[in-house]
């Protein structure tokens, strides 16, 4: 079997290389005849003058070779075409054409074309362009393009063009242009562009786009991307450079934004917000938060503590909040916080026992990157309640509670407050 296998690779190499090698003998006009039979290449009607000749209809029992092909040319396993094609070539295995193809080109297995095609073309495996491609190209495996690709490309694995994508491309694996595409494409792991990219891209795990993007850009994992103007959207992580529009993300990172960054952790290192800040309030009385994001859209990292209580009750918090500024001095900051409460300061959470907040602020700008806030907080302290539980002892919530209700031994708490404090910008 191994020998069987290894001379039918050999026999495939050689008759590649007469089919894409160049014959300096063979003449730029070859004659055009009617008809041409073979059973294998230089078996057959004409013998070895068929590569000499361009063909209105070649049948090719198990192989053959012509010259060109202006018509239909049928192959039960292989058709070798030393020229162009124009019209319709099939064949059960495969099409290899040096040439231009303008057309329909089947093959069970794969399809080659050495300059440029205007073709609807299928194959069972592989389709490769080397110049560029213009219409319908779909394959079980992959789809190559050395030139420019125009039209609809579909393959189970990936798409490979190496010039610019102007159209629709879709893989099981991957989308690959080397230049700037624009349409449509979709992946079921990744779409990589070497350019700009207009249009949609969608991708399972992830879009790489070395240039610009205009429209959505979708992904499962990540997004990368020069400038983007549009949404970019990922399950956990967005990069740019400038952004108009939307990042929507675990984490979004951008160098400027004209927008909004929405997402657990947002960085904007140009005009982005950075505020370190200090405060005290009656549910946890000394902390430190730090803001970063956008004025529109901020997240919260943050840790409190009571040190007055015996109960040692502090914890650590994430919310997110937006600034709106109501003068040249004065900010209104609403916010959204939650706490996750602890009594022994142990890296594990045994119990459910959150401290959140809305909060209602107005700070003052006190300088350069001062500013002093006040404001109103309601708080929610949601626990679970049980003899063996290890929620907070602290008295949490104060006796102005006005609304407490239980349900399978949860407490939840409401009460108002307030809290006050110092932010310094960074």
């Amino acid at each position: 079997m191994k020998n069987k296998a290894f001379l039918s690779f050999i026999a495939i190499a050689m008759l590649l290389n007469v089919a894409m090698g160049q014959n300096p003998d063979l003449p730029e006009s070859k004659p055009v005849k009617d008809f041409q039979l073979s059973l294998i290449p230089f078996i057959g009607s004409d013998g070895a003058n068929a590569i000499n000749n361009t063909y209105r209809l070649s049948v090719n029992i198990l192989a053959g070779i012509t010259g060109g092909i202006e018509g239909v040319e049928a192959g039960g396993f292989l058709n070798i075409t030393r020229g162009n094609v124009r019209g319709v070539q099939v064949s059960g295995f495969g099409n290899l054409v040096s040439g231009d193809l303008r057309g329909i080109q089947a093959a069970g297995f794969i399809n080659v074309a050495g300059g440029d095609v205007q073709a609807l073309r299928g194959s069972g495996f592989l389709n490769i362009t080397g110049g560029s491609f213009k219409g319908f190209t779909g394959a079980g495996f992959a789809n190559v393009t050395g030139g420019n690709h125009q039209g609809f490309a579909g393959a189970g694995f990936a798409n490979v063009t190496g010039g610019n994508h102007q159209g629709f491309t879709g893989a099981g694996f991957a989308n690959v242009t080397g230049g700037n595409h624009q349409g449509f494409a979709g992946a079921g792991f990744a779409n990589v562009t070497g350019g700009n990219f207009m249009g949609f891209q969608g991708a399972g795990f992830g879009n790489f786009t070395g240039g610009d993007v205009y429209g959505p850009q979708l992904a499962g994992f990540m997004n990368t991307a020069g400038n983007v103007r549009g949404i970019q959207a990922a399950g956990f992580l967005n990069i740019a450079r400038e952004v108009e529009g939307i990042q929507l993300g675990f984490i979004n990172i951008a160098d400027t934004i004209s927008g909004l960054p929405i997402g657990f952790l947002s960085i904007v290192k140009r005009g982005g917000l950075r505020q370190f800040e200090i405060s005290g309030s009656d549910a946890l009385h000394v902390g430190a938060a730090f803001r970063i994001g956008l004025p529109a859209f901020y997240n919260i990292f943050s840790a409190g503590y009571r040190p007055f209580d015996s109960g040692r009750t502090g914890g650590f918090g994430y919310g997110i909040g937006t600034a709106i500024a109501l003068s040249e001095a004065l900010v209104m900051n609403i916010e959204a916080h939650s706490t996750q409460l602890r009594t022994d300061w142990s890296w594990k959470i045994r119990e459910t026992d959150m401290l959140n907040e809305g909060r209602l602020l107005l700070g003052v700008n006190a300088g350069n990157r001062i500013q002093l806030f006040a404001g109103a907080v309601l708080y929610n302290h949601y626990y679970r309640d049980c003899p063996d539980c290890h929620h907070s002892t602290a008295d949490i919530a104060p006796s102005r509670v006005f609304y407490e209700r239980n349900h399978r031994n949860y407490t939840s708490k409401y009460w108002f407050g307030a809290r006050a404090g110092l932010r310094m910008g960074i």
